[in-house]
């Protein structure tokens, strides 16, 4: 008879990565409170990675709060809430649109310190096959002490604040 482990790596990972999402309506105030809708998006949203754990719905905005694994970036989380939620109340024949901007918060307790050493440690941290290619990423990896990181981002598809504490 053959020793068997006592510890089995096969267990599933937690993660603290939490996300708020708050929309708006286009116009005027949200007339129904359909919560049941919320609940039939709920697997579609988790085979995207977001995992609802609460749900507001309000006259004027709703907003959810969502639980993620690291590959779901805010982008992606901001675009999937809103699609789906927006599919879902046209399918339900509810006569309201959302306005274009969304807002996506992450919650934690990251400090500026904790993700200015992870970022710092990317590409020293990362098992490459190619040590030509990690010396390439090195090259372009930098600080600029002239990047205010509480300024927001504009990119095509919003604004961006990265904001943390000290």
């Amino acid at each position: 008879m053959s020793a068997q482990p006592l510890y089995r790596p096969d267990v599933d990972v937690a993660y603290q990565l939490r996300y708020s999402w708050t929309g708006w309506p286009t116009a005027g105030l949200f007339t129904e409170r359909p919560l049941e809708l919320v609940d039939e998006i709920r697997q579609p949203w988790e085979q995207d990675g977001l995992r609802l754990l609460e749900a507001a719905w309000e006259p004027e905005r709703i907003q959810l709060l969502f639980s993620t694994t690291p590959k779901v970036s805010p982008e992606f989380l901001a675009a999937r809430a809103k699609g789906r939620l927006d599919y879902a109340m046209r399918g339900a024949q509810l006569g309201c649109d959302f306005r274009r901007k969304v807002s996506v918060h992450a919650i934690g307790e990251n400090t500026t310190r904790d993700v200015d050493h992870y970022l710092a440690m990317q590409v020293s941290n990362a098992q490459f096959v190619d040590p030509h290619f990690a010396a390439f990423l090195e090259r372009f990896s930098f600080e600029d002490p002239k990047v205010d990181l509480n300024e927001p981002v504009t990119s095509a598809r919003g604004r961006y604040w990265y904001v943390s504490v000290r």
